[in-house]
């Protein structure tokens, strides 16, 4: 009971060491009232009372008893009686109220009505009053000296207590008082903080024993000893360990340590071994900061434990079990390695089955158990050259296992995998032709390591993963629609903003001199990249940063066209319009100089009217003739020249007749202009080749200027008379 009732104070009711003495001690309470209805326990002047009896002066002196007559006059409990038909839950109650600090407890509702609420039909307090004692009761009262500040002193809770040593020396002649003091030591500390650790709880252990040990003379201390090492026993082994790991050297004439070990059982004494192993063997793993001085501490009470015969024979069974169990692994290393090669055996000797596919990513894992990350390590070498092979069920069913490995793996090892056959996986993708499972998994992880090669600043490094994804998306390799779609996926998925915002700022700035390759990944993602790219080029106000990106941007090809084409508004800027009709020319193809250029030709600014102008002669194809023309009365008069050049290049036929009325219209133009427009204009009816235009050409040419009429300019007389010829010798 007095163990049960200490423990609870320590450790919760589900624990399972208390679960186990309090199963012992409903057992011993059950054999007991088989043969009684009742059994009681009683406080009467100082003598516990067992069902009436008084005990004898040899068990009165024992220290067991002074404990439980101490508990019950902390509880004011003159009796307990337990019944028949006693049940283990309200024995488990009744022992963890009496775990708990009294005073609160009985001040607010009575002992009587806490037992009757905890329904614990079968047992009694108070049933029988016994003779009173006087309520200041003292362990040494004959002493004058109160056993809570003895209590305090010993714990180290109050060391300034004014004692008097030659008192306590007298007490301490008391072999039997002695032991209950200590008893009440350890009481006191189980109750004064449930929740102080057993580290704690253990030095002032400690405190306690060497105030008992200064006050003790040298042919009681071994009784003390076997005391104190009784309590110690009953406790966990972590606080076993605990107190074994303190200094007791020439504490109670040095028999604690060995009087723990014998009072212990095979099982905790393994646990406090491992406890004291563990302890050391971490603190040599934290550090400098670790204190030292305690680490060695730890050492020597492990040594000093596992020198003792139950150490020794712990140490042979250990050995036993590790020569075992060295055998054992061996043994199962060899199965599992003989396993896997004769999986690839059967690879290259008949078609894969799909049962040794997927054994094998769990024979790896196996081998990583065993801590055979060499071998674990070929297997995958083994996987990605059979990638490289030319049976198609072979690379199906190594890139399958692979998969199942690197599903395994930890980000780490799996992208150490990843970036040591990275040659290789890319090489097996650009062949591939069948968008499987296994197939997208490892795109997506190589995709991860793009990625993250790309946020460390290592854009060479994805460039290959990147322009791979890319071929297979535009079709390079011939794949079909579904490894397309897979490669475009991770395309858009490696483009996301976080990542855009890394190369972006490294294609502005030029801060780690890789321009050139984030560039390169800003192409290769043109499809995420493009917007974030023509937002900059209309809002950047350095010309250099615009002249990078109309550079850059045409690299995209066809690829860039659609959101060119979905930003030429009117309502933009000018300069912006000019940008785009500049960039559209390079990307664009000929149905986009018809649909998204041709209206810039007629656009408020002139700057805007070159810029499409030469784009829709860059890609305008077949339709250039039909656009200039539509375009050659609405647009500036300075870009007419230009328009009427290529005109006469193109032989528009449709052209004379409007070519005719520019010639005779008014313009805004300066005189030298007129002059120029007027020549290119009979040049390019010269060009054009039809004879419609011969008697217009030949009257310029001849014109004299009589009759009042005006002479044409010598230059535009010569090219009409050329002209002129050109058409007649047709």
């Amino acid at each position: 009971m007095n163990t049960a009732i200490i423990n609870l104070r320590l450790y919760p009711p589900t624990n399972a060491m208390i679960m186990k003495t309090i199963e012992r001690l409903h057992d011993t309470l059950q054999n007991i009232l088989e043969e009684h209805e009742t059994i009681s326990l009683a406080e009467s002047e100082k003598n516990l009372l067992i069902s009436g009896e008084s005990l004898t002066q040899k068990n009165r002196q024992k220290p067991q008893v002074a404990i439980f007559l101490m508990l019950m006059i902390n509880w004011g409990m003159k009796s307990i009686s337990f019944n028949k038909g006693l049940e283990k839950n309200e024995l488990s109650f009744f022992l963890e109220m009496l775990g708990k600090k009294p005073d609160g407890a009985i001040k607010e509702k009575g002992l009587e009505q806490i037992i009757s609420e905890g329904n614990m039909t079968h047992i009694q307090i108070n049933r029988k009053i016994y003779a009173e004692v006087d309520q200041d009761h003292q362990i040494v009262a004959s002493l004058e000296i109160k056993d809570a500040d003895i209590i305090k002193y010993m714990t180290n809770e109050d060391p300034d207590v004014p004692l008097d040593q030659e008192k306590l020396k007298e007490m301490a002649k008391d072999q039997g008082l002695v032991s209950r003091i200590f008893q009440s030591g350890v009481q006191h500390l189980a109750s004064r903080d449930g929740t102080q650790s057993n580290k704690k709880l253990s030095e002032s252990m400690l405190y306690m024993l060497q105030a008992l040990d200064k006050i003790t003379d040298h042919e009681e201390k071994e009784g003390l000893s076997f005391v104190a090492a009784k309590s110690i026993s009953d406790m966990d082994a972590d606080f076993i360990a605990m107190v074994m790991s303190q200094n007791m050297e020439g504490l109670l004439e040095n028999h604690l340590f060995g009087q723990i070990i014998d009072g212990i059982d095979r099982e905790k004494f393994e646990d406090v071994a491992f406890k004291l192993y563990q302890s050391f063997d971490l603190s040599g793993k934290e550090g400098e900061d670790h204190d030292s001085g305690n680490t060695e501490s730890v050492r020597q009470a492990y040594q000093r434990l596992m020198n003792t015969g139950k150490g020794v024979e712990l140490k042979h069974q250990i050995e036993k079990k590790q020569a075992r169990e060295k055998e054992e692994r061996e043994n199962k290393i060899r199965e599992i390695k003989e396993k896997i090669n004769d999986i690839f055996n059967r690879f290259e000797k008949s078609s894969p089955d799909e049962g040794d596919v997927k054994v094998l990513p769990e024979l790896f894992d196996a081998l990583c158990s065993e801590g055979e990350t060499t071998s674990a390590e070929a297997v995958i070498e083994r996987l990605t050259a059979m990638l490289g092979g030319d049976r198609p069920d072979i690379r199906a069913a190594a890139s399958e296992s692979l998969s199942g490995i690197f599903d395994n793996l930890s980000l780490e090892r799996r992208t150490e995998a990843l970036t040591l056959y990275k040659d290789r996986l890319i090489n097996w993708m650009k062949s591939e032709t069948i968008a499987t499972g296994a197939f997208r998994k490892i795109c997506a992880w190589l995709k991860d390591l793009a990625k993250e090669r790309i946020r460390i600043q290592r854009f060479e490094d994805s460039l290959p993963i990147l322009d791979t994804f890319s071929h297979i998306a535009s079709n390079q390799f011939e794949k079909n629609d579904q490894v397309q779609s897979v490669a475009s996926e991770m395309l858009r998925e490696i483009g996301s903003p976080d990542i855009l915002e890394i190369l972006i700022e490294e294609f502005r700035t030029d801060k780690q001199n890789q321009r050139k390759e984030a560039g390169k990944i800003l192409v290769v993602t043109a499809e995420c990249s493009i917007n974030t790219l023509l937002d900059l080029l209309m809002e950047s106000e350095v010309s250099s940063e615009r002249v990078l990106i109309l550079n850059l941007i045409p690299e995209m090809g066809n690829a860039a066209a659609p959101e060119i084409i979905a930003r030429i508004k009117e309502n933009a800027p000018w300069h912006y319009l000019r940008n785009l009709a500049r960039l559209l020319g390079r990307t664009g193809s000929e149905e986009h100089a018809k649909a998204a250029l041709a209206p810039l030709l007629l656009y408020g600014d002139l700057r805007v009217q070159k810029e499409a102008f030469r784009s829709i002669n860059s890609i305008g194809g077949a339709s250039r003739g039909e656009v200039f023309l539509s375009a050659l009365s609405g647009c500036n008069d300075q870009l007419k020249v230009s328009i009427v050049t290529v005109l006469g290049s193109l032989k528009q036929r449709d052209a004379v007749k409007a070519l005719l009325e520019l010639f005779k219209s008014k313009t805004s133009l300066p005189e030298e202009m007129k002059v120029e427009l007027q020549e290119k204009i009979c040049i390019a009816l010269g060009n054009i080749g039809n004879r419609d235009a011969l008697p217009f050409l030949k009257e310029v040419s001849t014109q004299s200027g009589i009759f009042g009429f005006k002479s044409y300019n010598p230059k535009v007389k010569a090219a009409a008379g050329r002209a002129a010829g050109m058409l007649s010798n047709n």
